[in-house]
């Protein structure tokens, strides 16, 4: 078994496979026999209940899975912002340290900051979700929920 998170944007929602609600919140869940089943934060949390896991293992996928928000989060704030400007009024950090004035620190142009948005959103976050899931498939390989 093993887990992806995403959030959907307003007005673009799904119904949870699981119960019908509508959800913005998805989390997908993969079974070894192949299925998958999305579902929104409740029924997750129900399911998690019905399993095998542990304690301790509840509060690793916690964990995980909050890494997989963070993510998310990030990819939706990068793939927002056009220009550093907006960036760093948003709260990312855009400066740099000036290489003709070592010690001088300036905001990104826009050249650099499209080098490093495309660095992020093409590299960066998509090795660390996949990196995420797959400490999730390794360490809950084992974990049962019950899904028919």
């Amino acid at each position: 078994m093993w887990v992806e998170y995403y959030q959907l944007p307003k007005n673009a929602g799904i119904c949870c496979e699981h119960c019908g609600t509508y959800i913005r919140n998805v989390f997908t869940i993969h079974f070894d026999d192949g299925f998958s089943l999305k579902c929104g934060v409740e029924c997750y949390n129900k399911l998690m209940k019905q399993s095998n896991i542990s304690q301790y293992g509840e509060k690793l996928l916690k964990k995980k899975i909050k890494l997989l928000k963070l993510y998310d989060e990030m990819r939706s704030n990068w793939t927002r912002w056009n220009t550093p400007e907006e960036a760093e009024s948003d709260g990312c950090f855009q400066r740099i340290e000036d290489p003709e004035k070592p010690g001088f620190w300036r905001i990104r142009t826009q050249s650099e900051f499209e080098e490093e948005k495309e660095f992020v959103l093409n590299d960066l976050i998509p090795y660390r979700i996949n990196l995420v899931q797959s400490e999730i498939k390794e360490k809950f390989k084992r974990v049962t929920i019950p899904h028919e």
